[in-house]
């Protein structure tokens, strides 16, 4: 009479995850270095990610200091070395952020003094409407005030070398303007086209972080795969004994599934991790931590971290597809006549 053959025993999810873990523990310096690739191309890609995100909220900011420093320049330009000269400033009208910051950096330029109307002071130098531009070697008219209140020739009156730069291109003078007085725009036409170079660089910019992040994750499941397939030959012997055990191919293959997920997953938060905290404190240095936490889209940015996250861990599973077949492929007689 035939004797009936039962059916194969398939081991639980548990016991593949217990032995998963138990492979990482045994071969945990092989390990730090596959989790160590996993945590540089997700920490590269997330930097990335959070940098863009930030700059992003930040973008009006950036616009701001960016004519700052143009309109910097163009006073350093008109002025030539600072050192003992008089800067005469007006101010007609309310300023707005732009001018304020533009301000600020020209009381740290090495002027003798800076002469301020309109209520504001600063070194100690008084002064009326009337005799502000005395001495002085250049006058800045700020506001946003298009008819100002007082005649330009009053402005400019004894001034060693009549030049001006206004921040209002349609603003009006009273009276007659001095003979020879050179006007120029803080926010003219130069301005606007040296703003238009600056974006089309930092376009030109966020296509190459692009292309630099594809090829880092690229490189990143090369590192993983290869790391796999040198786990797998150091293993042969014990694939071939657990397959004589009764181990299934499909039971080797969830083992270095689950193996690279957890190796993935763990890589994936420190990489995420620190690719949020990079350019974080990069823009808190340069912006102020306060400024940049009051911009800084929360939602979105834990999103992109649980994106990042998912993404390291599925690439690391994508990873070790082949290297697990070829663990699974394997005739137990040969694996375990191996001598590696």
């Amino acid at each position: 009479m035939r004797e009936q053959i039962g059916r194969q025993v398939r081991l639980p999810m548990s016991r593949a995850l217990q032995i998963a873990i138990q492979g990482i523990r045994i071969r945990l310096g092989r390990s730090l270095v596959t989790v160590s690739g996993v945590v540089l191309g997700i920490a590269f890609l997330m930097s990335n990610v959070a940098g863009q995100l930030i700059s992003s909220s930040l973008a009006r900011e950036k616009e701001t200091r960016q004519i700052v420093t143009l309109m910097e320049s163009l006073t350093q330009r008109e002025v030539g070395s600072a050192s003992g000269k008089i800067l005469a400033v007006a101010v007609c009208g309310a300023m707005n952020r732009t001018e304020q910051l533009f301000l600020d950096r020209l009381d740290a330029m090495p002027f003798e003094a800076i002469r301020i109307t309109g209520g504001r002071t600063k070194r100690g130098v008084s002064c009326t409407p009337q005799n502000v531009g005395a001495g002085a070697y250049l006058l800045v008219v700020l506001g946003q005030d298009a008819a100002a209140p007082h005649a330009l020739g009053d402005l400019t009156r004894g001034m060693t070398r009549i030049g001006m730069l206004d921040a209002v291109e349609s603003r009006t003078y009273a009276g007659q303007a001095p003979e020879g007085v050179k006007r120029d725009l803080l926010f003219g036409p130069e301005t606007e086209q040296q703003m238009a170079r600056m974006q089309e660089k930092a376009e030109q910019a966020k296509f190459r972080t692009i292309w630099v992040a594809v090829i880092s994750l690229l490189v990143t499941i090369i590192s993983i795969s290869n790391a796999l397939l040198m786990s797998v030959t150091e293993r042969i012997r014990e694939i071939g004994t657990m397959k004589c055990l009764g181990a299934l191919s499909s039971f080797i293959r969830r083992l270095f599934l689950i193996e690279s997920a957890l190796v993935g997953f763990a890589g994936s938060v420190v990489g995420m991790l620190l690719g949020a905290l990079i350019p974080i404190l990069i823009y808190g240095w340069i912006f102020g931590f306060g400024l940049m936490f009051q911009e800084l889209p929360y939602l979105r940015l834990t999103l992109s971290c649980a994106g990042c996250v998912v993404v390291g861990t599925v690439l690391s599973m994508t990873a070790a597809i082949y290297p697990a077949n070829f663990a699974a492929r394997m005739v137990p007689a040969s694996a375990l006549r191996s001598n590696v």
